[in-house]
This record gives C-alpha cells, sequence and structure tokens, in this order.
C-alpha cells in the first residue's frame, strides 16, 4: 500500500491568478447571454406586439370618393363665390365713386355749352349787323360801327368740357365698372359727340386765324386796342354810354378798304353758318345727352 501511495503523483497546487486580470474581463457564466444582446431582443419582441397589420388591398367604397368630391368641389365654390361677391362690392362701390365725379363735370358741361350758346348768338348778331352796314356807305358813324363789330370777329373761344373723370375712367379700364349698358352706351356716344364738337372748334380757330388778317387790316389800331378791354360774352351787358362812345368815335372812311372787307365778310359768313350748324345739332345732341346722363347716374347710383 505504500508502495502505491508512492506510485501515486501528487496533485498540483493551484496556481494563483492575479486579481487585476480577473477583474478586467467579464465574467459570462455559460448559458447565460449577454446584456446588449437581450436588450435588443427585447425591442424586437415590443415591435413584434405593437405593429398593426396594413391592408395594401384595402379600397374606399364609392360613396366615401364621392364625399370627398363633393366636399372640395363645395370648398372651391364657396371661395369663387366670396371672391365674386368682394369683387362686385368692390366694383359697385367704384362705379359710384366714379359716377358723383362724373355728375358734377357733366353738370359744368351743360353750364360750358349755354354759355358757348349765349356767345354763338352774339356772333350771328355781330355778322348780321356787319353784312347790314356793309350795304351802306362806310363813312363817320357807319364806319365807326362797323369797326366796333369787327372786333368780336374774332371769336374762336372752345367749349370748356370737364373730361377728366372720363378720361380716368377710360386709361383706368373702369368702363367696365358701368353694368348697365344703356347708361354706358349713352356715355360713349356723349364722348364721341364732345370730340367731334372739338374737332370743329379746332377748324373754327384755324379759320379765325385766316379772318385776323383781313380785320387788322380793316379797324384802327387805336380803336382796337379800346375795344380790346371787352369780350363777345360781354357785349350784350355793355353800358349804353359805352356801345355810344365806341359808335360816335372819329375814324376815318372806309370806303376805300371794300376789298379787304368783302375778304372779310366771306369768312364771317362761313364761320356764322358753322356756329348755326353746331347750336342746332352737337351742342344741342350733347346738352341733352349730359342732362339724360345726370339723371340717369343719379338713379343708377342713388346720388342726390
Amino acid at each position: 500500500m505504500e508502495e502505491e501511495k508512492k506510485n501515486i503523483p501528487s496533485e498540483q497546487p493551484e496556481e494563483n491568478i492575479p486579481e487585476e486580470i480577473i477583474s478586467s474581463e467579464e465574467m459570462i457564466t455559460p448559458g447565460t447571454e449577454e446584456p446588449q444582446t437581450t436588450n435588443q431582443k427585447l425591442q424586437t419582441e415590443n415591435m413584434e406586439v405593437h405593429k398593426h397589420p396594413h391592408h395594401v388591398t384595402h379600397k374606399k367604397k364609392w360613396g366615401e370618393y364621392l364625399l370627398e368630391f363633393l366636399m372640395l368641389f363645395l370648398a372651391v365654390f364657396l371661395g369663387f363665390l366670396a371672391e365674386n361677391i368682394r369683387e362686385h362690392v368692390v366694383e359697385q362701390d367704384r362705379a359710384k365713386e366714379f359716377s358723383r365725379s362724373l355728375v358734377q363735370d357733366l353738370q359744368n358741361d351743360t353750364a360750358a355749352i349755354n354759355s358757348q350758346n349765349k356767345s354763338a348768338a352774339l356772333y350771328m348778331m355781330v355778322a348780321d349787323s356787319l353784312l347790314k352796314l356793309s350795304k351802306t356807305t362806310l363813312e363817320g358813324r357807319n364806319a365807326a360801327q362797323f369797326s366796333f363789330y369787327t372786333r368780336f370777329t374774332y371769336w374762336t373761344v372752345p367749349i370748356s368740357w370737364n373730361r377728366n373723370t372720363f378720361e380716368q375712367i377710360k386709361n383706368s379700364g373702369g368702363l367696365r365698372y358701368f353694368k348697365n349698358d344703356r347708361l354706358l352706351t349713352k356715355l360713349l356716344q356723349y364722348d364721341a359727340v364732345v370730340n367731334d364738337i372739338n374737332s370743329e372748334a379746332d377748324a373754327n380757330k384755324v379759320r379765325g386765324n385766316m379772318l385776323l388778317t383781313s380785320i387788322n387790316s380793316v379797324i384802327e389800331p387805336e380803336l382796337h386796342y379800346g375795344l380790346s378791354k371787352h369780350l363777345l360774352a360781354s357785349l350784350d351787358t355793355m353800358s349804353v354810354q359805352t356801345r355810344e362812345s365806341f359808335f360816335s368815335y372819329k375814324t376815318g372812311t372806309l370806303e376805300n378798304k371794300r376789298e379787304k372787307i368783302g375778304e372779310m365778310l366771306n369768312m364771317v359768313v362761313v364761320q356764322q353758318r358753322n356756329l348755326r350748324n353746331q347750336i342746332n345739332n352737337r351742342w344741342q345732341q350733347a346738352h341733352v345727352l349730359a342732362t339724360e346722363l345726370i339723371n340717369d347716374l343719379k338713379k343708377e347710383y342713388h346720388l342726390e
């Protein structure tokens, strides 16, 4: 037995492992998972638990499509309707503002036409007086009277229209604010008549400038200077004393100026004829249209 014991090798003593080495490494028990791997697994399980299935092949019913379409259509329609109402209100306000200004301009136009009619009537009287005097011997008082009336044959004053509002309306495209077709047509018609009258006024001025040469050759400068202080429009309000002072003016004979007088009278007759035509046609038409427009605008836009 003792020999057997001797033959049995003695157990080797356990080696001492430094504590530093042991503490520096994770002690993992066999069959135990790492912490990081466990967390990832839990997160994956949670995701699988809360994940809802998505039906790719799901289709809406036709009623749902119809409802969505109706809601979209209604939203667009209401927006369009609201915008139209807003624009209509704005246009109505602008039309009323323009109309109020137009009424004032048209009232001034009618007053200007009335004033022009008065001056034109006086021109007719001057022309008639000259034609009548031309048949007499142009000496002494007759010569003075002829010179007096000659001074007023140069009359080329046009009608003073008030066009600012209408021009602003046209240039800004504001005619679209006037929805009443009859009213709009009358406005455009009035504008056309005014343009025709202005064209004739330009022709009247050209003829007047041609007439001026004959006037200057007939009337004496001193008498002309005294008469230049008076206008045709105030001829009917001239006092009897003032008129008589001119009729008594000692002027020379005009018999030696018959040729120039003939040229002058021919141009005066042309002016008289054209003025008479304007009074009876275009001026009267403009006055009627302006009066109707004033009444129509006041009624359409409830203006006082």
